[in-house]
């Protein structure tokens, strides 16, 4: 009988041999499988916004991070190795990080936007609630809203002589109510400080400042009709004509604001136009009434120590005065440089 044992010997260890290759060419295959790392956040399409002195953690989510190595870049220059980094607004403008992320089987860089602007959103005034505050002067002076370095004037000793600017907290979007004219037509959802305006009878006064000849930019602020102004568009009165009234002559109506930009000597910096309410159109399903806080761009204005505002419509008397309540309601005013 044959002895088959070296046969079996060589047998075990060629099947050893092919055990061990495989092995290793399995995990030779596993390290190319290993993708390079990916780095996301989770950030708004501009990029995020702080105003001064506001914090934020900055926390990359990172896939396949094995051994990986971590880098962050200010304006190109190194800041930290950590993979999380504590950004602190100090001053007006726009900062660009890179975070780089880098492993054995590649790198991916992250960049991350921050604007640090000052809001105008009237929170640190007290108001009582569903109430106003005009800034009502006295004869010797005028009155005015004051905010993080905007003054906002208001002329008139009462009341019943006011123009300029107010605080207000009153919304209404009732056609049944009466409405008050110091009431903001928009959502109830959003109630908190706004600016109401009541244009002046000398547009030369309609107008905001920054304190001390500071010149600024400024990049947006929302608007919205007030509530009288919405209604007595969509409705008339036995007064004023209804905007688009067909049985008018001319019912192709509007309701503008346009703001203009001045620097400290008094030079003009650019104008925004903006519609309220638009009837215009050859399709009257495209016309529309500004009824929900709208965005309006003020980059074009420049910088600015002054913004002038007027309100201007096609129903007017026959001394050309407008017949549409000259009221606006505004919040939001960002300043980003």
């Amino acid at each position: 009988m044959n002895d088959s044992r070296p046969l079996l010997r060589t047998l075990s260890t060629l099947l050893l041999l092919v055990a061990i290759s495989c092995m290793w060419v399995a995990c030779n295959e596993g390290e190319k499988d290993i993708p390079p790392p990916g780095a996301f956040i989770s950030m708004p399409d501009e990029g995020f916004e702080l105003e001064v002195e506001d914090s934020l953690l900055l926390v990359p989510k990172i896939t396949y991070d094995i051994d990986a190595t971590y880098l962050w870049l200010l304006n190109g220059e190194e800041v930290s190795t950590e993979k999380e980094l504590l950004h602190i607004s100090k001053a007006l403008g726009k900062t660009n990080y890179q975070f780089i992320v880098g492993t054995p089987y590649g790198a991916d860089t992250l960049n991350i936007f921050i604007s640090t602007i000052v809001l105008i959103d009237f929170k640190e005034i007290e108001l009582d609630k569903d109430s106003y505050q005009l800034a009502n002067g006295n004869s010797e002076e005028t009155g005015a809203i004051r905010s993080k370095g905007i003054i906002f004037p208001g002329y008139g000793t009462s009341e019943e002589t006011w123009t300029g600017f107010g605080l207000s907290n009153l919304y209404s979007q009732s056609i049944t109510e009466v409405p008050s004219p110091f009431s903001a037509f928009a959502p109830p959802l959003t109630k908190k400080n706004f600016l109401i305006y009541l244009q002046p009878n000398l547009p030369q006064n309609a107008a905001f400042t920054f304190e001390n000849e500071a010149m600024h930019k400024i990049s947006s602020m929302r608007v919205t009709n007030s509530t009288l102004a919405y209604l007595v568009m969509l409705y008339g009165t036995d007064e004023i004509p209804r905007f688009g009234d067909p049985a008018r002559e001319n019912p192709l109506d509007w309701f503008l604001l346009t703001l203009e930009g001045f620097d400290v000597a008094g030079s003009k910096t650019g104008e925004v136009e903006f519609f309220l309410a638009d009837f215009r159109f050859e399709n009257r399903k495209r016309n529309y009434l500004i009824k929900e806080w709208t965005a309006i761009d003020l980059t074009p204005l420049g910088m600015v120590n002054e913004v002038r505002m007027t309100l201007t419509s096609s129903i007017e008397n026959e001394n050309g005065q407008i017949l549409t309540p000259p009221f606006i309601c505004i919040d939001n005013i960002k300043i980003i440089e």
